[in-house]
Formats: structure tokens, sequence, C-alpha cells
């Protein structure tokens, strides 16, 4: 049929087919209308298609404006049929039109459709199969469907194409299957489906390209057996309410200019499937409550994800629901693990609107996610719940991770650790972020929870971890927990780890946390607790502030109530109540772990787990404002292998029942404010650098052991044996896991005989042996000090540097030691008056106990203001120190010196010893000898030294001797005579000054001379004085310990003869007395006063010649001869001490000489030296203590030479005066600087 040039063609059936074609018939069906065609079919038709063409015979519809089909009929009728190859063509110049007409291409058919508008199909059915059968649709604006269905199936073919505008999918089923594919191109605009379902199967292939968005709105996109879709969106590519699965090695592509977002959209991809997701700019995921049971992205059986974006991904949700899961499609693992990969080279950002307890990632069995973006974060309470079979595979790495959850606590779905901001069971865990890693919550659920898993997180600059953890005693409050896992924090910064009261780092069973860097733990309950043989350690610097415990390292077993008795431990947070102890750790347990009694521990953890709790720092660690620093109990290792810095409220160290502390680092700073307690524990600690301290006291404890299991010790004494037929409970009724023999070393409740080896070692039917003896080792070196706030025991004290007992209050402490050694000093609060002989430490006295044995040097110092030494009397003793078995000494620089009035001693109190022997038989003391020794140090009379006052007296009789026999000559008490005026009769008068340095004392005195001269001049021209003198003479003299002054008073006659050949004679005789009084200080602060004076007699002859020289010059030898005698004298000073004072019989030699030079008739000047000798001068003096049993008897020999050098001036001031002048210094013998000024006048009247 050809109907060609037509204006409108329109053609209308009822019943019977519009038009058909069939068979190679070769014929044509071509109709061409200049407007339109338009094709109605009034009734379906009975047999077929209202329009059918097969073979070899076309089928052409061309119009100038538009060709519609359509049918009256409520629903679609089949329309067209094109089909065994044959070829067909639509062709309109505006809009292509079917109206529920339905449309098939089959058995290689191809129908291919232009509009110059747009191409509709309202309430239609497109149907092409098999043989390569295609249809083809261009429109340059619009192809719209609506209320339609597509089948495209066996390697058919559907393209749709349009030009300018939208392609439009409403209320539209596509199936592609088998091979099939559907082509979708809207190059200038949009893509859309509109409560579309969209499937394709068994290896069919859907391609989607828009030059703006692809939409999909409430429908379903299901792809199956190996197919693939690809949607490539110039701008968004959006889906709303519309789920999207994945499976069976399908593949879904996604891609967009700009954004790809899914509004309460699923997408699940499974059984190998593909998703892709790349290159776009973000990734927008929408939950409501509406799908919050179901995951954003849910992948699983080898199902692979990769999600890309060139900034963004964001996951928002009202509440509830998870955003990533990989899972198993079925609940036991069988199906094979699935895979992720999920970059942002922007940000990946989690955000709910109202808290909700949903992880935002959630992987169960073995798979792997990978996660990197510049900055991930969140805020949900749990950003991870992340389990596996010991394969699981978990990456995020970011520049930024921080996840803060401001959120209101939560309940536990049913599971102990449903509420953990991570959790991570059976696989490998990585957090990475090149600067900061930051998990906050407000809430007190755990952060991070590895159980039987890798967990490893590394920062560049900080990783932070906060949560409300406020009860350390549950571990799901811990910010870290790991449970036969191991945590590594790793940072080139800070790792910062608070909460308010709970544990910082909790680590049980195979497990181990590290800390590599510098990290801080402020105002937390516990640092870091390691139990059941878990392992915690920190490499770095490590601060912990405001903490009750800085760390706890124990071992728990289980033990029947009334080995749980003891309750010792001092602290809020670790009191050790028997019962409350015990419940409190089930119900802990019940608590978190609905499942522990389950748990298959066969992880390949590290081969050095030995079964210890052990926490180790291997970098400076800092725990200030602490309430307890570090606990180790129950066979459990706290270790510090570098600086440490501890200042706690109570304990600074607390060990019990076999749990060790040690601090053995050496040449590192350790400043350590707390006690230290061993109750069964052990605690080594070495203080070595100048900046090294311990304040505290140590306490060192036996107490009940507790590290075993209950069992028959007399019946039972080997351990890790069995009897030869154990009978229920011989090997410790404990709960095993099985009925039978487990494991080397366990044995079954009720044991049947030789179950346990019957009396052979069998590895430890018991526990192993553990060391429960009580030690506190203290070793201080090269300038660090033991500050001691209060009585300390403990084992060993190596003291080679500095303890120091002494506080401000001045009371009184103890340190008791098993053995004490090295060279160091102790410093003390000692005092007499608290003391009073006890051998104890007292109110204000301290003490030293060594039990066992003691070596080494140490110097006491204390205060000698406190001690009140001066109190002690001969016999007292001051003790400080008892020791066993020791050779060591103490030594100490303080002594005091103290006086008993009247006596002629001082005592000296200083640090002195006294040791016993002890002898026990060899049945009291089996296991060493017999013989103990004991040395008890104290402060006592260790001498006597002369008191001052003996000193005072043999001062007195020099100096009376000095005053008495002081060497007078012509010059010194006239001048030169011979230049004086020859006035008949005369007064004459002088004063000396004497500045007095001799070897005992020194002073000065003034002496007052008046004499009358008488002259005579004989015949023969000599001439005589004749004359008698008075002389006064006061001296004040001081000395060590005292000072006196003296006075002497004497009358003398003079008879001189002056040759007229230069030759003189001078003869004196003098009698006179010298009295005194002296004052002695004695060292206890009081003074003893003596007064005392006795008469001398004295005769002196003096002879010399001058010899005249050239220009007045003249020389003039000298000599004299001088005797005193002194009487003796007895006197008593004020403290009863008696002095005998013994008389002196003096013979004083002198040869000198003047050398002068007369300056005119009435001045001369001269210079003058002596030596003289005393050739006897033996004297002394006895004293005797006021009860007489003391006497010391001082015999001086006098017998001294010495010498002087002077000069003088005479002149003649008148007719009737004359003025002389001479200065003198004496040296050599007693003298040590004698210096005498002496002056005279005469006048005549």
């Amino acid at each position: 049929m050809n109907i060609h040039d037509a204006d409108t063609i329109e053609m209308t059936a009822h019943s019977g087919a519009i038009m058909g074609a069939f068979g190679n018939s070769g014929n044509s069906i071509s109709l061409q209308a200049k407007n339109d065609i338009k094709l109605t079919q009034i009734d379906s038709v009975s047999w077929g298609y209202s329009i059918t063409v097969d073979g070899d015979n076309p089928l052409n519809l061309t119009a100038g404006r538009d060709i519609v089909l359509q049918s009256n009929e409520s629903d679609s009728i089949s329309m067209v049929n094109i089909r065994n190859e044959a070829k067909a063509a639509m062709e309109a110049g505006h809009n292509i039109t079917f109206d529920k007409s339905d449309i098939s291409v089959s058995d290689g058919g191809a129908l291919q459709m232009e509009a110059g508008n747009g191409i509709t199909f309202n309430k239609a059915y497109i149907d092409i199969s098999r043989g390569e059968a295609g249809l083809w649709m261009h429109a340059v604006n619009d192809i719209m469907l609506n209320n339609a269905d597509i089948d495209i199936e066996d390697s058919a073919t559907l393209q749709m194409n349009a030009d300018k505008s939208d392609i439009m999918l409403k209320n539209v089923d596509i199936d592609i299957e088998d091979n099939a594919t559907l082509q979708m191109n809207a190059d200038k605009e949009d893509i859309t489906f509109d409560n579309a379902e969209l499937k394709a199967i068994e290896e069919a292939t859907l391609e989607m390209h828009s030059g703006k968005d692809i939409t999909f709105d409430n429908g379903n996109i299901d792809i199956q057996s190996g197919a693939k879709i690809n949607m490539d969106a110039g701008n968004d590519l959006k889906l709303d309410n519309t789920n999207v699965n994945v499976q069976d090695k399908a593949a879904l592509t996604m891609d967009a200019g700009k954004d790809i977002t899914f509004d309460k959209t699923n997408v699940s991809v499974q059984e190998g499937a593909n998703l892709t997701i790349d290159n776009v700019n973000n990734i927008v995921f929408n939950k409501t409550n509406d799908e919050s049971d179901s995951p954003s992205l849910y992948i699983d059986d080898h199902g692979e994800a990769t999600l890309k974006t060139k900034n963004d991904i964001l996951f928002n949700r009202d509440q509830d629901g998870t955003f990533i899961e990989l899972n198993y499609s079925d609940s036991w693992g069988k199906n094979g693990p699935a895979s992720a990969t999920i970059t942002a080279d922007g940000n990946i950002l989690f955000h709910e609107d109202q808290i909700s307890n949903s992880p935002a990632i959630e992987m169960a069995f073995d798979h792997n996610l990978k996660i990197e973006a510049q900055t991930f974060k969140g805020n949900m309470q749990r950003l991870a719940e992340l389990s596996g079979s010991g394969y699981a595979e978990f990456s995020l790495k970011a520049k930024d991770i921080e996840w803060v959850a401001q959120g209101q606590e939560v309940e536990p779905g049913g599971v102990f650790d449903d509420t953990s901001m991570i959790l991570a069971i059976g696989g490998n865990f990585v957090f990475d972020a090149d600067s900061t890693l930051k998990l906050s919550s407000e809430i007190t659920p755990t952060l991070v929870h590895a159980f039987n898993s890798n967990v490893t997180m590394s920062a560049g600059d900080l990783i932070y971890l906060h949560n409300a953890g406020s009860d350390s005693r549950y571990w799901s409050q811990a910010n870290l927990w790991a449970i036969s896992g191991n945590i590594d924090l790793s940072t080139d910064g800070l790792i910062s780890v608070d909460n308010k009261g709970a544990v910082a780092a909790q680590a049980v069973g195979l497990s181990k946390i590290n800390f590599n860097g510098k990290t801080i733990m402020p105002e937390v309950g516990i640092g870091a607790k390691s139990e059941e043989g878990a392992k915690i350690n920190f490499n770095g610097d490590t601060i912990m502030t405001k903490v009750d415990i800085g760390a706890w390292a124990q071992t728990d077993q289980w033990y029947e109530d009334n080995e749980l008795s003891e309750m010792d431990f001092d602290g809020p947070q670790t009191i050790d109540h028997a019962e409350s102890r015990s419940v409190a750790q089930m119900a802990m347990r019940q608590a978190d772990d609905d499942v522990w009694d389950e748990t298959d521990d066969e992880s390949d953890y590290e081969e050095d787990y030995d079964g210890i709790s052990k926490i180790t720092f291997n970098g400076p660690l800092t725990i200030d404002q602490a309430k307890t620093g570090a606990v180790a109990k129950l066979n459990s290792d706290i270790v510090f292998n570098d600086a440490l810095m501890i200042q706690a409220e109570g304990d600074a160290f607390y060990t019990k029942w076999a749990g060790r502390i040690q601090a053995l680092a050496s040449g590192v700073d350790k400043i350590i404010i707390g006690n230290m307690r061993a109750y069964n524990g052990q605690i080594d600690a070495l203080f070595d650098t100048p900046d090294s301290s311990f304040t505290g006291f140590t306490e060192l404890r036996e107490i009940e052991k507790r590290y075993s299991h209950a069992g028959d010790e007399e019946e039972n004494p080997g351990e890790g044996t069995c009897p030869l037929e154990p009978g229920p409970g011989d090997c410790g009724d404990v709960e095993y896991p099985d009925e039978e023999i487990v494991d080397e070393g366990t044995c079954p409740i009720d044991p049947e005989p030789g179950d346990c080896g019957g009396g052979v070692d069998y590895g430890g039917c018991e526990n192993p042996v553990v060391d429960e003896g009580s030690h506190i080792n203290i070793t201080l070196r090269n300038g660090a000090f033991w500050d001691v706030t209060g009585d300390s025991t403990l084992t060993k004290l190596e003291n080679d540097s500095l303890v120091n007992m002494t506080d401000g209050t001045r009371s009184g402490t103890s340190i008791t030691a098993k053995t004490l050694s090295g060279t160091g000093t102790i410093a003390m609060d000692l005092d007499w008056t608290s003391n009073g002989g006890a051998k104890e430490k007292t109110e204000h006295s301290d003490y030293i106990v060594a039990t066992e044995s003691a070596t080494g040097t140490q110097t006491v110092v204390s205060d000698p203001a406190t001690m009140h030494l001066d109190s002690m009397g001969i016999d007292d003793r001051l003790y400080f120190a008892t020791l066993t078995n020791s050779d060591a000494v103490f030594t100490s620089p303080i002594t005091q010196q103290n006086v008993t009035k009247g006596s002629l001693y001082d005592y000296t109190i200083g640090i002195t010893s006294e040791t016993t022997v002890t002898t026990e038989t060899a049945e009291n003391i089996a296991d060493r000898a017999a013989t103990d020794t004991t040395t008890d140090w104290f402060f006592g009379t260790i001498g006597y030294t002369e008191s001052p006052l003996v000193e005072t007296g043999r001062i007195n009789s020099n100096i009376m001797y000095d005053l008495v026999t002081d060497v007078d000559t012509l010059n010194k008490r006239m001048g030169d005579v011979r230049n004086m005026n020859t006035d008949p009769d005369g007064w004459w008068a002088r004063t000396t000054y004497t500045h007095q340095d001799r070897d005992s004392y020194s002073g000065h005195s003034n002496r007052f001379e008046l004499g009358k001269d008488f002259v005579m001049t004989r015949d023969d021209g000599n001439t005589v004085h004749q004359g008698a003198v008075f002389t006064y003479l006061r001296s004040s003299d001081s000395f060590d310990n005292g000072n006196g002054k003296y006075k002497r008073y004497s009358g003398a006659l003079y008879h001189t003869w002056l040759g007229n050949n230069g030759r003189y004679v001078d003869v004196v005789g003098r009698i006179g007395k010298v009295m005194g009084n002296s004052h002695t200080f004695l060292i206890n602060g009081t003074q003893s006063d003596s007064s005392f004076g006795t008469w001398y007699q004295q005769a002196s002859v003096e002879t010399g010649k001058t010899y005249d020289l050239e220009d007045g010059w003249y020389f003039e030898p000298q000599a004299q001869l001088q005797y005193t005698h002194m009487n003796s004298k007895s006197y008593t000073s004020s403290d009863g001490i008696n002095h005998d004072l013994d008389s002196v019989n003096s013979f004083i030699g002198r040869l000198g000489f003047r050398l002068g030079q007369k300056l005119n008739e009435k001045t001369s000047w001269y210079v003058k030296g002596d030596i003289l000798h005393e050739f006897s001068g033996d004297g002394g003096i006895m004293l005797t203590s006021a009860n007489g049993l003391e006497r010391i008897d001082y015999n001086r020999d006098g017998k001294d030479t010495w010498y002087d050098l002077g000069a003088g001036l005479t002149a003649e001031l008148s007719p009737s005066s004359s003025l002389w002048f001479e200065f003198e210094r004496k040296f050599s013998g007693t003298y040590s600087n004698d210096l005498e000024f002496n002056g005279g006048i005469s006048w005549k009247f």
C-alpha cells in the first residue's frame, strides 16, 4: 500500500487490522502526508497487530507534521509489529505519538523513528526481542514515556536520542535481558525517571548520557546476572527514594559533571557485582527514618564499590540507619568478602540531626574497606562497627579525622559493646591522619574497642580521644579498650586522652596498647590499666594530670570468697575490698560482655605474650595531680624505661600480690612525689641524676598470699603436680572450659585417676610459681635525693647521695630497711630533749634501722640549733640508728662542747657507736650464723678538751710576767740627758703608748710617769743625776675566749753618772704591784671572772759610752742587766677554780747601740737597736677544779731572745725645759708586732 503526496492521511479500523505486509512478497507499505498521519484502532485486532510487516516488506510513514498511532480502548492495544528482519521507518516533521498503542520489534526487525520535535508513548508497551531486533528513536526535542512498559531482550537494542530536550520516563517499567541494550542520550537536557522500575539482567547493557541531569524519583533499579548500567550526567545525577540493587557480577557505573545525590535511596552491591562512581564533584547520601533499616551503601559477597569525588562525599540522616555496610548475605559468612574504596579529594562528612545509636559504617566478617579524604568528619556516636574472623581490612586515611558526638546516653541494643564509637573485631583496622585525629564523645561508651583485632591510629600532629566515661570500674567506659587485641597510636606530635573519671587505656587478656609519641592524659580516673596478661607500652613522653591512678596492672584470678578478705588500699578508686571487689569484678564482666565465656581467642598475636599483664613506658612520663600514680597487682608489671615525673596525692607506686613496678632507667631524671607501697609486691627504683628525687614514704608489708587456686596444700605440696589418684578439688576447684584435660597445666573439676599425670610434674595443675615476696629497693646516686615524709619500711636502701628525713614540723620519722649501703648523706631531725636516750624514733627525733646488714659510709647532718646537744650530760646519748650485722660507718661534722661548772675540762658531744653481740642457738636460727651483732649509733661524749679557763690562767700568768719585766732604759726615761739643760734640780714627766701583739694575747697600754731630778756637777767634770720617779700603767688586753684589764703601780730611785769622756752608768731600783681583772667566755655562753694582784721588786744597771764622729754624728754602744722578782699569788675564779700563780725570778740582759747626729746645740736625733735575752724567767700557774679532782700545772720556760729597733729625737725647748720622743718596735721571740711610742718632757723650777 502506497499513499503519497496526501495532505493528511487518516486511517481507522474497528476490529480488523489497519494494514499489513507478510512473508517475502516484496510488498511495501508507504504513507506520505504533507501534514499529519493518524492511524486509529477502534477495537483490538483479534488476531494480531493493527500494522504488521515482516520479511522483506518495508514500512515507511512520513508526515510533514505529526504521526499519531492511537487506540480508543482504555488500555493499550497491539498497534505495530515489525518482525522477521523487516525494516520500518517513521519520520515526522513534528511529533510521533503512540497513545495506548503497543509496538513490537522482533526477530531481527528494525524500526527507526525521526521526529522534528518529540516522541511520546502514552500507556504503551514496547517490546524489542530476538535476533538483534532494534528500535531507534531520534527526536529533536523530547522523548517521553508515560505509563509505559519496555522489554528488551535477546540481543535486541533500544536507542533513544533527544537532541535538544529531555528524555522523560514516568510510571515506566523497563526490563533489559539477555545481552539486550538500551541506550538513552539527551545531549542537551535531562533524563528523568519518575516512579520507574528499571531491571537489567543476563549480560544486558544500559547506557545513559545526559547533557544535564539524570534523575530517578520513586523507583527501583535492579541490575543482575552480569548486566551493566552506565549513567553519565553532564550536571547532576539524582536518585530520590529509589532503591538500587546491583548483584550477581553486574556492574553499575555512575558519572556526573557535578554531583551525585542519593535521597532516601539505598544502594546494594552483592554477589560479585561492581559499583563505580568516578571523578564527580560531590556524592551526597541523604537518609530519612523511612529507610533507616537498610544501609545507604550495602556491599557483600565479593561485591566491589568504588566511589571517587573531586570534592566531598556527604552522608546525612535524620536518625538511625547505617550509611555504609559490608556484610555477607547469609548469617554464617559462607560467601566471600566484599570490598569498597571511597575516596574524596575534598572531605567525607557524616551528619545526623537527632541522636541515635546506629553506626555510620558497619563491617561484618572479613571485608576490605578503604576510605580516603582531606577531612573525615562526623557527629554520630558510633563511627564504625568493624568485625571479622581475623582477616578484615579497614583503612581510613585523611589529612584530618574529626569525629565529635555531642549526644546523650543511648542504651545498648543487647550486645555489650554496641555503643562504642569504633568497634573492631577480628581484623586489621587503620586510621591514618596526616595532621589531626580527633574522636570525642560527651557520653560514656568506649571510643575504640579492639577485640581480637589490630587497630592502628596515626596522626602527624595530634591524636585526641575524649569521652564522658566517669566510672573506672567499667571497661566499657574506657577511651581505649582492647580485649585480646592490639591498639597502636603513633604521632610525631601529641596524643591526648581524657575522660571524666574512667580508664583512659584498658587492655585485657592477650592484648597490647602502644602509645608511640608524646602522650597526655588529663583528668582521667585511671591512665592505663592492664589486666590478665595484657601489655600497655608508652614509647614517648607521657603526662598524666589530675588522675586517680596513673597506671594499674594486674592479672585477675578467681578466688574463694575467704581469700579476698584484705581491704587495704588507700584511695577512692583503688580500695580493694574483698566482697565488693569480687562482686564488682564479676558484675563488670557480666555488664560489659554477655558472651564472655563464648569467646574463642585463637588469633595470631605477638609471640612475646607471657600471660603477665604489663604496662611499659618507653618514653618520658609525667603523672601530675594524681590520686595514685601506678598500681600493679597479681603477677603484673609496670615498667618505666625513661624519665619519670609523678605527683600523687597518695601513692605514687602501689604493688600487691606479686605485682611489680620498675623504674630502673639510668641517666634520666625521675621525680616522684607520692608514697611507695608493696603488699606482697615488688618495687625497684633508681634515682641517679642531680634533678632526680623521691618525696614520700615507703611501706613494705607481708600479707596473706592470694596468687594461687584454692587447694589442699598439705596433700598437694608440689607446684604443678597432682596426686596419683586425685579427688574432686585436689587440683583446684576452678571451672575449666572442659571436663577433660584441655591444655598442659589444666585439670578438670573432678579428675579421674591419672588425669593430671599422677604425681608427675605436668606443667602446673596449679598456677605457676609466683614470687609474692615483698620488696622495695631504692638506689640514690649522683645528687638525687629522697625526701622522706613518713615512717618508711623497705628492703634495700642504697644511698650514694642524700636521704632527707627532716621537715618543717620536726616530727620524728623512721626508716627501716633490711639492708643499708652506699656512701651518702642522711639529713635527720634529731633532738635530745625528745629522744632522751631511746633507741627508736620519738616525737621530734628520727631513727634508722637496718635489720639484716649495713655497709658503706653515711654522713649524718642535722640542725645543731634543734638538737639541744648543749643540754646533754657527759653520760647522755642521743640515739639515731640501730644496724644489724653492720660494718657501716656513720660520720657527722656536728660536735658540741659542753661545760661542767668548776671543771678544768669541757666534754665534746659527737657521733659514735657501740656494738653488742647477740648469740642465738642454731635451733632458733638454722639457716644463718648463730651470732648477730647489733650496732647502735648515737651522739654522745667522744672526748674532752681543756676549758678556756685554763688558757686564761696561762695568759694571765704571761701578762703579769710581761708587765713586771718590761725593760726600761735611760733614754726612754729621760731622753738624751747629755743634751738636757744642766740647771740643778727639776721635774720631768713622760708618757708611753704601747701596742702589744704577743703570741697569746694582744692589746695596748698607757704609762704615765713623774720624776724629780737632782743634778750635781763634780769637780772632775762628771755629772750625777739622782732622783725618784712614780709610775702608773694601765693595760687592756684580749685573747681567745676572754679579755682583761690590768694595772701596775711602782716607785723607783735612780742614780745616773755621766762621765766627761762620754761614758755613763745608770742604776735603778724599783718596787711595785701589778693587778688584774680577767673575764673568760665559756662555750655555753656563761662567763668566769677572776681578780688578782701581786708585788714585785726590780733592779737595773745600764752603761754605755758615746763616741763623737765627724759632722756631729755619734755612736753609743750600750749594755744593761735587769733583775726582777715577782711574788707568788693564789686566787679563786668566780666558778670556784683555784689559781696558784708561781713566783718569778727574771734576769734580762740587753746589748744595744744608738747612732745619732747633733743637728745643733739644742737638737739631736738617733736610731737604735737592741738584742735582749731572758736568762731565767721561769714561772707558771697551777689550776685546781672546784671539786679538787682535776689539776693542771702550767710551767713556763722563761728563756727567750728578742730584738728591737727604734728612733728618737731630743730637743731643748728653753733654758729650763727639754722634750724627747722615741719609737720602738719589738720582734721575734713571743713578740708578733709590739709597738711602743715614748715621749717625755722636763722642766726645771
